[in-house]
């Protein structure tokens, strides 16, 4: 029996805490939801069903041990999929899963949008943060996707969650790229979120949905020692010091590459790149660097998603 939030969940046959998590999802989802995406053809099918699909197929073809449990280095799907459950578990479980999100992540065109600011309040509760959604029926000004409060200082922060669209990957129309014509601008972006003006100290989540090559590339820094980023992740801060009068208009930028959808169905994840840029020249810093460095530190935990079940408070 599992508790999350004001759920409860049962099953007899849950081993490990992922397979909790890989039944969990369509509870969350909906059964009538499941059941109407599962009538379609695969292709057209939602991209959480593909990767439910998927994942049970891989583990069924992986040798069984003697207790009945399966074990194996997960596919990108199956990671993918665990992912996503184990986020949703984190959120709800703090009682903050708004049907508002819920819903777009079941829409197909809104889904990958929804995805990466499903990931930005996961790394913010998991950081030590609680959570509040803005009033985005108030017209009078532009909203972040919501106000963060580090329990433990009282730090305020705004929270941004932007990614990057890409032809023919996570259901977006268009056929993919060659990797050599995949654009790496994301201004666009960036400054979409810094024309909010947020109140609090501003801290962006940008995902790069680059294929793995290119996002080793990109966002492994120059130099750890002293910390120095690669050349056009350098390019790009500068850019944007210029423009915005030689100060930052963020606190904290978190850049990740998480590519499960880039893999092949019978090949190991792919590697996760996740780089983070704390401003030093913001012109609205935080005060407690530490809640900063909680975040930094949290998004780095993305995926790793315990075998056994979390104890009860």
């Amino acid at each position: 029996m599992v508790a999350v939030g004001r759920r409860v969940c049962y099953s007899k046959s849950w081993m490990f805490f992922p397979d909790f998590l890989k039944d969990y999802l369509p509870m969350v989802f909906g059964k009538e939801w499941g059941e109407a995406e599962l009538k379609k053809p695969f292709k057209e099918q939602h991209q959480v069903v593909q990767w439910r699909t998927k994942s049970l197929e891989f583990m069924r073809k992986q040798p069984q041990s003697p207790d009945g449990s399966y074990s194996a280095i997960p596919s990108g799907f199956m990671a993918a999929y665990l992912s996503l459950a184990y986020d949703l578990y984190i959120v709800e479980d703090n009682g903050r899963l708004d049907e508002n999100l819920l819903e777009r992540l079941r829409h197909p065109d809104q889904f990958q949008g929804a995805r990466h600011e499903l990931f930005s309040e996961a790394t913010c509760l998991r950081a030590g943060f609680g959570i509040e959604h803005e009033n985005e029926k108030d017209p009078t000004k532009r909203h972040a996707e919501f106000v963060a409060t580090h329990k433990e200082t009282g730090q305020k922060i705004s929270v941004e969650a932007k990614s990057k669209h890409r032809p023919g990957i996570l259901g977006f129309p268009g056929d993919p790229q060659p990797e050599e014509e995949v654009s790496l601008r994301f201004g666009s972006l960036l400054n979409d979120a810094f024309k909010k003006n947020p109140p609090h100290p501003l801290v962006i989540f940008l995902d790069t949905n680059l294929p793995p090559t290119i996002a080793e590339r990109i966002l492994r820094p120059a130099s750890m020692e002293p910390f120095i980023p690669s050349r056009p992740i350098v390019k790009l801060l500068a850019q944007i010091t210029k423009e915005y009068g030689e100060t930052d208009p963020f606190s904290l930028a978190v850049l990740t590459n998480t590519p499960h959808h880039y893999g092949a169905e019978e090949e190991p994840d792919p590697e996760k790149r996740i780089l983070s840029i704390v401003s030093q020249k913001s012109g609205n810093p935080a005060a407690g660097p530490e809640a900063i460095m909680n975040i930094h530190n949290a998004a780095n935990l993305y995926g790793n998603i315990p075998n056994e079940f979390p104890e009860s408070n």
